[in-house]
């Protein structure tokens, strides 16, 4: 009975293991006769990991129906290919199989082999539609291999070998491929969404049309890769090198390319929308329109030399004080109220770049040509031997800049801001300074033939020895300024304010139609003393109101003790005139009742015309002489 079950267990097995797909029943009886012969070999999982085994070992579609022969822990047979347009999964049937020891056959076309393990085999067979899924093919030799189709979703590929391998239109959507090496492969129309290809070596691949949206290429090598119209929507890219790779109407939106590597790429038509360039690589790429994108890349292509202005990258409105590494080229650039403060641009082309309004105080810049920097506020900027020819500086705020050695020939600086600033040495020949701050200014030996100056502020500046011939100086405010040894051929003054200006030296000095106000020495002793007389009077208007003050008070106390004196003596006056009647009803015989009555009488008047305190007192007496009357004495 043991015997019988052996037996039973090998035809299973072989069933299962190396049941040929030929329908004739050629291969078939000879199977059996394997299996008959195989009654003696190892079991089913011995048989899986018996280096000797053989699945197979004639080629896909050869259509042998030789029998096999085999031997002890060997089997062999005939194997057909699978039908062409068969569905994934629709051939053998080698799900979960360890296959790391086995010999493939030549042709697994559609075969089932989910969750299989492939670690480290040396695959040279056809699995064009085979379902790998879960499948683990780490270290395994791919190069060459045929998976058009096949579906690899959630496969462990990494550190495989697949050069020249095929895998066009596979399914590779969360497929690992870390440090593989899938160079010169190809990958068109294949779906690798949300795939790992860190370290990946794919230099000089083909992914036309793949869909890697959300795809890990960190660090991977791609460069030389083609990938026109290919989704790389939120792709991580960080220091991926793609440069030389071709990027014709890829898709990189909101993708992280921080520190790629894509120069000399061609990139017509290519979307950036949203994707992080920061510290990129751009330089010498063809067709890069980077609108949308964030992030400052290193290096950018090379504008065109005749770009219109705005025409370049967008970083309108954008803080830039933290970028510690700017591209060497960003003509033509829109930089529209964007915050540099303290940035240093020294290194970089800023030519025809639009810079209105822009925060940028203590900035740095040495190229600029044709820049507009409108409304700019640069205060304690270094531009120093800056490039600024034709440059728009319009109301621009220099406060206390550094413009020496400046080259602004045909500047706009009308309505600028430069109280204090160095124009020592710089051209100013041709440029615009109309209505321009320039107080205190220092433009020591600057060149400014043809510089217009008219209502220029210039108080205190400084033109020493500098070259001004033909400028206008029309309706300017050069109040205490300095033109010593400065040459001065056909610069017109008229309507200047030239008080206190020191022309010491100066040659062709022509101020006729100017004017001078009174000196300032003058003004400032005028002012001192008006500032003294002012004084003095406020000291005796001070004094004068004290007295007032205290005689108001004196006069109201005064009035006060008049008032208190006058209340009492209208009392006495009273009281006298009841002792009349207490008396009268008396009967006092005594009494001179007419002198009384007069003593009263004259007593009410004079108190009625009483002025001050010594009348009022005087009732007194009045009164006195009243009561004498009543008490029958003789008249004091």
């Amino acid at each position: 009975m043991s015997s019988l079950l052996r037996l039973l267990a090998g035809v299973v097995t072989l069933s299962a293991v190396a049941l040929p797909l030929s329908p004739s029943p050629v291969p078939a009886l000879a199977a059996s006769g394997a299996a008959t012969a195989a009654l003696t070999a190892p079991s089913t999982a011995a048989l899986a990991t018996t280096p000797a085994t053989a699945l197979a070992t004639t080629a896909a579609g050869s259509g042998a129906g030789t029998a096999p022969t085999g031997g002890a822990g060997t089997t062999s047979g005939a194997v057909s290919g699978s039908a062409p347009g068969c569905e994934p999964g629709s051939g053998r049937e080698l799900a979960g199989k360890d296959l790391t020891r086995v010999r493939l056959p030549a042709d697994l076309s559609c075969a089932d082999l989910r969750r299989a393990t492939l670690d480290g085999v040396t695959v040279t067979s056809v699995l064009d539609g085979a379902d790998l899924r879960g499948a683990s093919l780490k270290g395994a030799h791919l190069q060459y291999a045929k998976l058009a189709g096949a579906d690899l979703r959630g496969a462990d590929l990494s550190e495989a070998e697949m050069y020249y391998a095929d895998l066009r239109g596979a399914d590779l959507r969360e497929a690992v491929m870390d440090d593989t090496s899938p160079y010169y492969a190809h990958f068109e129309g294949a779906d690798l969404r949300g795939a790992r290809l860190v370290r990946a070596k794919t230099y000089s691949a083909q992914f036309d049309d793949a869909k890697l949206a959300g795809a890990d290429l960190s660090d991977a090598d791609a460069y030389g890769a083609d990938m026109r119209r290919a989704d790389l929507s939120e792709v991580v890219a960080v220091k991926t090198r793609l440069y030389g790779a071709t990027l014709i109407k890829t898709v990189f939106r909101d993708a992280d390319l921080t520190g790629a590597q894509m120069y000399q790429s061609t990139m017509d038509g290519a979307t950036f929308q949203g994707a992080d360039l920061t510290g990129a690589d751009l330089r010498e790429a063809r067709g890069a329109v980077l609108t949308g994108s964030k992030g400052v890349p290193k290096d950018l292509p090379a504008p065109d030399p005749s770009c219109a202005p705005g025409s370049g990258q967008n970083y309108a409105g954008w803080d830039l004080t933290t970028v510690a590494d700017f591209p060497d080229d960003l003509s033509c650039a829109d930089l529209t109220g964007a915050k540099l403060d303290g940035a240093d641009l020294g290194g970089v082309k800023l030519h025809r770049a639009i810079l209105r309004d822009v925060s940028a105080a203590g900035v740095r810049i040495r190229h600029a040509e044709g820049a507009d920097l409108r409304g700019a506020r640069m205060e304690r900027a270094d531009l120093s031997s800056a490039e600024l020819t034709r440059a728009n500086l319009s109301g621009a705020r220099l406060r206390g800049a550094d413009l020496t050695s400046g080259e602004l020939a045909g500047a706009d600086l009308s309505k600028a801001s430069l109280p204090g600033a160095s124009l020592g040495s710089a051209d100013l020949s041709g440029a615009k300074l109309g209505g321009a701050d320039l107080r205190d200014a220092r433009l020591g030996s600057a060149t400014g033939e043809d510089t217009d100056f008219t209502a220029a502020r210039m108080d205190g500046a400084d033109l020493s020895s500098g070259s001004f011939p033909g400028a206008i100086f029309r309706r300017a405010v050069l109040t205490d300024a300095r033109v010593a040894h400065a040459k001065l051929r056909g610069a017109v003054f008229e309507d200047a304010d030239v008080t206190g200006l020191d022309t010491r030296w100066a040659e062709n000095a022509d101020l006729s139609g100017s004017f001078s106000r009174m000196a300032t020495g003058w003004k400032i002793f005028f002012s001192v003393c008006g500032l003294i007389a002012l004084w003095i009077l406020t000291v005796l208007t001070r004094r004068r109101l004290r007295r007032w003050k205290t005689s108001r008070q004196e006069a109201a106390r005064r009035e006060a003790r008049t008032e208190k004196v006058r209340r009492s003596q209208e009392e006495n006056v009273t009281r006298l005139g009841e002792e009349i009647d207490r008396l009268d009803a008396e009967g006092g015989e005594k009494a001179d009742w007419q002198r009384a009555l007069d003593c009263y009488d004259a007593a009410k008047e004079a108190l009625a015309a009483a002025r001050d305190i010594d009348e009022i007192k005087a009732v007194d007496v009045i009164v006195a002489r009243g009561r004498d009357a009543l008490r029958g004495r003789s008249p004091r």
